[in-house]
């Protein structure tokens, strides 16, 4: 098993474990596993240009390339924990931008980040509830990319790489009624970490069935540019979302 996978299974192991913890420690606990399915804008240095693969929400769906995230939060008052996770592994392959050089290329992208946040609560009330954030993401990125025989023969090649960014954002919960909310979340980081640039944003609406049950649906943008061995390389994913929370 890779560094990577290692801290990823880490992380599950600890986000799915903390309830426990949370319920022993006298905090409130909210755990919100979600199904995303993103598209994938791609794009790597190459010796011979730049190679871009997109892939939209509509073939991921097709293709059932769903991605799994999950959200937990404790409570204490006005401050909060706040974890944070995704897994995604999409491929697509086009015909190559690089000319007669190649017939085509293939990009297969495996991405992993987990971000942790300290959140404090500068408004509470019955319409609103707004928390300012701040942090840290551990990001891992896996890009394969083949290019297919033209004037050229087939080359491939592999970067990887696992790194560390400070972040900060915000988090803003809205009423609508007693029952439907809407939830808005952003953040960014990368100034003084590893990274060029790194940056999320998050919009749903929700229906709480009850003070414990709740379901939201809505869009999800992540976006990392990162040099790795010497080359540029920025991931895109963006698409829908669905999942639930339970509060303990």
């Amino acid at each position: 098993m890779t560094l990577q996978a290692k801290v990823f299974a880490a992380s599950l192991t600890a986000l799915l474990a903390a309830p426990v913890a949370a319920q022993n420690s006298g905090w409130s606990f909210a755990l919100s596993p979600y199904l995303w399915a993103p598209g994938i804008t791609s794009s790597v240095d190459t010796v011979w240009g730049s190679v871009e693969v997109d892939k939209s929400t509509s073939d991921v769906l097709s293709s059932l390339d769903l991605a799994f995230m999950g959200a937990l939060e404790a409570r204490n008052g006005r401050w909060g924990l706040i974890a944070d996770l995704f897994y995604a592994n999409l491929s697509e392959s086009r015909a190559t931008p690089l000319g007669l050089l190649f017939s085509r290329a293939r990009m297969e992208v495996e991405a992993k980040a987990m971000s942790a946040y300290v959140a404090y609560r500068v408004a509470d009330n019955e319409r609103a509830a707004i928390d300012l954030m701040a942090g840290l993401r551990l990001s891992a990125i896996d890009l394969d990319l083949t290019l297919s025989p033209g004037r050229l023969p087939r080359q491939s090649l592999g970067v990887s790489e696992t790194w560390v960014d400070p972040v900060i954002g915000a988090r803003a919960r809205v009423a609508l009624d007693d029952k439907w909310f809407a939830t808005v979340f952003g953040d960014v980081g990368g100034a003084g970490g590893d990274s060029d640039l790194t940056w999320q944003l998050f919009a749903s609406l929700g229906y709480q069935f009850d003070p414990r049950w709740s379901v939201q649906g809505g869009w999800r943008y992540f976006s990392a540019e990162k040099e790795i061995d010497g080359r540029d390389v920025k991931t895109d994913f963006n698409g829908p979302l669905l999942g639930f929370t339970v509060r303990f």
